[in-house]
């Protein structure tokens, strides 16, 4: 699309490219066919710091085309959007070749605190025709049964929910996917171990089932590791993989114990997803491609593609750097990898999608590459709409956790920590509260704060997570910003008891700088979701969250609200506060969280 339309969620930088191209045509008549409105907005730029302005337009490229000195053009552009009295312009600084220009304060109050309060403004973005038309596959948690849910699975989930929330804002058909690893040797291993088990914990009487099965897998490891020869050693793995052959022949008693086993840590894995309010579209298993990722080898076969080297069967990936694609092992199993060719394919055919997004950690960087190559060999057209978000691992302050090794932190351990510290905080509204209230305002804060946690830091960076930090209420946390919104709606209940009401009649009587500062944060909401969609960042929403947070509080502390000079100006400054509230408590639920009304 070439019009100014898709961006009607900024009109002060359309209002601004339109006079722009303008002021162009003044100084030359016949301006190149390449330059248009939307070169200008697309040059308009933010500066880093907002003494310098609101926007900012480098002239280089517009002297070039009509052959001027850029300095002469800024000058003359200058001159001439002076002249046309838009009302988005208040002043315009020339530094050389650069225009700076501060908007209007009152057009800007105009135009963005109603659109805020009536929630129109929440909806622009979901009309973009384009994105109405891609249907989007995100995948996302893929924990494996058998296993401890740890603190790495929470970082994938966050996110992963938090992907699917911002693209559905932006327009996009979503569907949100997750795809359990249910079979494999690990799962042999924990069966083998539960076997083995010299305990009196009982797994049928175990609260978190799904960390009673790790505990065993841990065991099972040491065990194998500790055996004191090779004949123990090699009998122990043939006794894990008659296990396996049970399980991938579906009969047996391993079989039926799997079948329970397994169910118990899906129950267990639900609860996690209940209590951090994320749902799936689709649940894919691993048990369910492994046939399917036979038959995709056979059939690449065929057509040329899969080759035969040394007994195994792939392709040369040599000419991208990839080695040799391995999709099946000489002695005639799949490799991981290759059931997710027979998952593609299902997304691809069965779900109709034209993009695809896989949530996982970047230890599986060089996975992706070949996936993605393999794919596009094997011919599928939405190999290259394929995108690996990649995430750094979440770990102690000790360093990386291993489920193998067994000193990985559970999920459940971060939940009953951070709830442990919340209800410390909580404990000072025991006598106010019902004991209703007081779990309900604890579980918002407590997931608030994991996600907020989870979600702050850039996705390509590890994670040292402090639990104590993550639940401070001062500083770039989630109860920050809950109790920023908190505030927000006791000053509301307030105004509502004392019969005062918002209004949008005088709103171009805020002029106090700290009501720009907070209109300008509130006005770039929509084109920050964009960027954190495009580019798979929540955390650039979550830190916009927080400064605006602190433009918030420094309006607080600068202005009054309920005391404010006049009736008018009261009325005005609570309807920014209104707006402000609505656009804070949106871009929580982009990331996932759902802020308590009192605090």
């Amino acid at each position: 699309m070439n019009s100014l339309s898709q961006f009607s969620y900024d009109p002060a930088k359309c209002s601004l490219a339109l006079s722009l191209y303008k002021s162009l045509l003044k100084i030359e008549a016949q301006i190149p066919a390449e330059i248009s409105e939307l070169d200008f907005f697309k040059s308009l730029e933010q500066p880093p710091e907002k003494t310098l302005g609101d926007y900012a337009l480098p002239c280089f490229r517009f002297a070039k085309a009509i052959k001027k000195n850029p300095n002469d053009v800024a000058a003359l552009l200058k001159q001439h959007l002076e002249e046309l009295n838009n009302p988005w312009v208040e002043s315009i600084v020339l530094k050389g070749a650069f225009l700076n220009i501060f908007t209007n304060q009152k057009e800007v109050a105009k135009n963005l605190v109603p659109t805020l309060v009536n929630g129109s403004a929440f909806k622009l973005l979901k009309s973009n025709p384009e994105h109405n038309k891609t249907k989007v596959m995100i995948e996302f948690s893929q924990p494996n049964t058998h296993k401890e849910f740890h603190v790495g699975h929470g970082r994938n989930v966050c996110l992963g929910d938090s992907i699917c929330r911002l693209f559905t804002y932006n327009g996009y058909q979503v569907i949100g996917a997750n795809y359990i690893g249910d079979e494999g040797a690990h799962i042999a291993k924990c069966l083998w171990g539960v076997d083995h088990y010299k305990g009196d914990e009982k797994l049928e009487l175990a609260t978190n089932k799904a960390e009673w099965l790790g505990q065993r897998y841990v065991e099972a490891n040491s065990k194998l590791k500790e055996a004191s020869d090779e004949i123990t050693k090699n009998q122990y793995n043939k006794e894990i993989s008659d296990i396996l052959k049970s399980i991938e022949n579906k009969s047996g008693q391993y079989y039926e114990t799997w079948k329970k086993t397994r169910q118990y840590c899906l129950d267990d894995f639900n609860k996690i997803y209940k209590w951090l309010d994320v749902k799936f579209d689709h649940f894919f298993y691993e048990s369910e491609v492994s046939e399917d990722s036979q038959l995709i080898v056979e059939e690449y076969i065929k057509k040329g593609l899969f080759v035969e080297d040394n007994g195994a069967i792939g392709f040369d990936m040599s000419d991208k750097k990839l080695g040799f694609f391995m999709a099946r092992k000489s002695d005639g199993t799949t490799l991981y990898i290759t059931k997710d060719l027979a998952l593609a394919k299902v997304k691809f055919q069965d779900f109709d999608i034209d993009r695809s997004i896989y949530v996982v950690g970047s230890e599986q960087n060089f996975h992706f590459k070949q996936l993605f190559y393999a794919l596009e060999k094997m011919g599928f057209p939405q190999a290259s709409k394929c995108y690996h978000l990649s995430y750094g691992m979440v770990v102690r302050p000790d360093g990386k956790m291993s489920s193998r090794a067994g000193n990985s932190f559970t999920f459940i351990q971060l939940i009953n920590l951070v709830m442990e510290e919340i209800n410390t905080y909580l404990e000072k509204y025991s006598t106010e509260w019902s004991q209703d209230q007081k779990e309900d305002t604890a579980h918002k804060l407590a997931v608030g704060a994991i996600k907020y946690g989870m979600l702050q830091a850039d996705p390509n960076k590890e994670i040292v997570f402090d639990p104590k930090e993550w639940v401070s209420f001062e500083g770039n946390s989630g109860p920050y910003l809950m109790y920023s919104y908190a505030r927000t709606q006791s000053i509301l209940r307030k105004a509502e008891v004392e019969g005062i009401k918002s209004s949008l009649d005088k709103i171009e009587l805020l002029s106090h700088e700290s009501e720009r500062d907070l209109m300008r944060h509130l006005y770039d909401f929509n084109q920050i979701t964009i960027n954190a969609c495009e580019n798979y960042r929540p955390s650039t929403l979550a830190n916009h969250l927080f400064f605006t947070c602190k433009a918030y509080n420094r309006f607080y502390t600068e202005v009054s609200v309920m005391k404010a000079e006049t009736e008018d100006l009261r009325s005005a400054r609570l309807s920014l506060l209104k707006a402000f509230a609505d656009t804070l408590k949106m871009g929580l639920y982009l990331l996932g969280i759902t802020p308590p009304e009192k605090m």
